[in-house]
């Protein structure tokens, strides 16, 4: 068989990765995430390209810290930080964390937000096991070549931590070392060029940076949520860049679905990771359907059309991850809507 030309690969891209979508898997059961978390003695994944599922972007896994376990992973003081965004669902257990220098204590159904490369360490302070699920881009960075990681327990593989005491507290890799951003004298900025202002922001990026990332959000309370009515039913925005979270790859919802009820149709150029966190029914994604109950995942396939039906006696709730903001920032975000909700 005669070998492709170069170009080809490009031009047999995008139906090479429709049938990739359509052999990725869909969906994991509550039983099939529930005996491996049981077996394994921290981290078990949920829904990552390791296991098949075609997402580049956004991986969804569960962890567990031990009751009153003061060190979380082993980490006493600084924890670890990590050039990927994240967000954090809390499911059982009481206690706190520590992002960036600040406490924020949580409970069931809280959220938080870690900063990009914040320190962050959690602790648990009650009698049972804190279970908790995150949300991260980290495939995306190691795609990029971006992916740093310093942990606490591992000094040695330090890249920016060791450099300095600002260092050790910064935001951005490597920050400590831009100037902070200061105003051109009066008497240039009537002189300055289009290309020399353009050079300036350029410059001096990573110092703003550093301060919007201070300025965001980093915690939801699940006593705060409101659901409020779209044409795709009931939503909660959680973290958004919209809604003050300095986050530009990745956002998260919840989506609430009354007994009997559906939630409306669409799809969208961006991936979706769903968790059901009450209810059963079903879904119909391109057109086959998925059972689930509480406890089950799906990997919504890009571009794919979905819809949720209710068939339980009480209201159905689902967290919703999705890469949307990173597409936006790419200008590839096309959303379509079908048939809308009903309750």
């Amino acid at each position: 068989m005669a070998e492709s030309k170069p170009e080809q690969e490009y031009v047999f891209f995008a139906k090479d990765e429709l049938e990739k979508r359509k052999k990725a898997p869909v969906q994991t059961t509550a039983e099939d995430i529930a005996s491996r978390f049981l077996e394994q003695r921290r981290v078990t994944l949920i829904v990552d390209p390791k296991q098949g599922f075609n997402n580049r972007i956004i991986r969804l896994w569960i962890n567990k810290i031990k009751p009153g376990d003061q060190e979380g992973m082993g980490w006493r003081t600084l924890g670890h930080r990590h050039t990927v965004e994240a967000v954090i669902y809390i499911k059982q257990g009481k206690g706190y964390s520590i992002v960036d220098g600040k406490r924020y204590d949580w409970e069931p159904g809280d959220f938080i937000c870690v900063p990009y490369f914040a320190w962050h360490r959690h602790v648990n302070e009650s009698d049972v096991e804190m279970h908790y699920m995150a949300c991260t881009t980290q495939h995306l960075s190691r795609a990029l070549g971006v992916a740093v990681y310093e942990d606490e327990r591992y000094p040695e593989y330090w890249v920016f931590a060791q450099k300095s005491e600002e260092a050790m507290k910064g935001l951005v890799p490597g920050g400590s070392e831009v100037p902070p951003p200061v105003t051109p004298p009066p008497s240039k900025q009537s002189t300055d060029s289009l290309d020399s202002r353009l050079y300036e922001e350029q410059l001096y990026y990573s110092a703003n940076e550093e301060m919007r990332r201070r300025a965001g959000k980093v915690m939801v309370k699940g006593k705060d949520i409101k659901f409020n009515e779209t044409r795709m039913g009931f939503i909660a925005h959680i973290v958004d860049p919209r809604i003050g979270f300095h986050v530009k790859q990745m956002s998260t919802l919840m989506a609430e679905i009354a007994p009997g009820g559906k939630s409306g149709a669409h799809r969208h150029l961006y991936e979706e990771i769903e968790y059901v966190l009450a209810g059963e029914g079903y879904s119909i994604i391109e057109d086959k359907r998925y059972d689930w109950k509480k406890g089950d995942a799906f990997s919504i396939p890009m571009f794919g059309w979905h819809q949720h039906f209710n068939t339980g006696n009480e209201p159905a709730r689902f967290l919703v991850h999705t890469s949307r903001p990173g597409m936006e920032n790419l200008g590839h975000v096309i959303t379509q809507q079908g048939e809308a909700y009903c309750d």
